[in-house]
């Protein structure tokens, strides 16, 4: 349910709810007629099926390691993350439909934050119960040019690339 709708320079901002995620959240659109598209990606982001939340821990997990282990600091290792609690160590509060989503399927990108990187925050980028992208917020919307840029640039998950090159596995 909408609560509120604000144009911005970029679109529209939809505030609604997330039973599972934040009670404050944002749909963000390209346009207002996207808006109950992006409404039934929502209704799916919340009623994530359990395999492919662990496959999204695992992935936020690799993107936590990745993250302490290239910045080697004493503090992120002592937060005490681990796979089986990353999730409670993140804030998803945006969910963004813009032109790329083709709307013949379930295909959105989040936004959001992460205890353990404050500035560049969370992104993750959905395509039809595939999770092609985790990592930083680089506004890496599914079927974009960019996304698919990087992954053909960089493939898919390498554990030895920079952090921010944080890919998800094909699944």
């Amino acid at each position: 349910m909408i609560l509120d709708i604000k144009k911005t320079d970029w679109g529209v901002d939809a505030k609604t709810t997330s039973e599972k995620w934040e009670k404050d959240f944002t749909l963000t659109c390209d346009t207002e007629e996207q808006l109950p598209y992006a409404e039934k990606c929502l209704a799916s982001l919340d009623a994530m099926p359990a395999d492919m939340e662990r496959r999204l821990a695992k992935y936020l997990f690799r993107y936590y390691k990745d993250y302490e282990q290239y910045y080697e600091e004493d503090e992120i290792a002592a937060m005490g993350i681990r796979e089986d609690n990353v999730l409670d160590h993140i804030r998803i509060d945006s969910l963004i439909v813009d032109d790329d989503c083709r709307q013949d399927r379930i295909e959105y990108h989040i936004s959001g934050g992460c205890e353990w990187e404050e500035e560049h925050g969370l992104e993750i980028a959905i395509s039809d119960g595939k999770i092609l992208y985790v990592g930083p917020f680089e506004d890496y919307s599914p079927n974009s040019e960019r996304l698919q840029y990087a992954l053909d640039e960089w493939g898919y998950y390498d554990p030895d690339a920079d952090p921010s090159m944080n890919y998800a596995d094909k699944e």
